[in-house]
């Protein structure tokens, strides 16, 4: 739980994989998500490229999942933004 932190920041890690995992871990709290494994295929598949091709997909599924749910902003995201099925 991040009110378990106490007011320290959040760093999620593990089991990151798409822009909308992303999106996920910021709507609990996280203050930033890492990001390993994909970005690992990434390089070892394109190297820089592959690394920015990894990233730049992240951020436009991130991106583009807000806009669609209407979240203009981080600061716009909470909780209350999923929805368990």
């Amino acid at each position: 739980m991040v009110s378990a932190a106490d007011g320290l920041p959040v760093l999620f890690d593990s089991g990151v994989r798409t822009g909308t995992d992303v999106v996920k871990a910021l709507a609990l709290g996280a203050t930033a998500v890492a990001v390993g494994r994909p970005y690992a295929y990434g390089l070892a598949l394109g190297g820089t490229d592959g690394v920015v091709h990894v990233l730049r997909s992240l951020l436009a599924e991130a991106d583009l999942l807000m806009a669609v749910d209407g979240y203009p902003t981080l600061d716009s995201l909470g909780p209350e933004a999923l929805v368990r099925l």
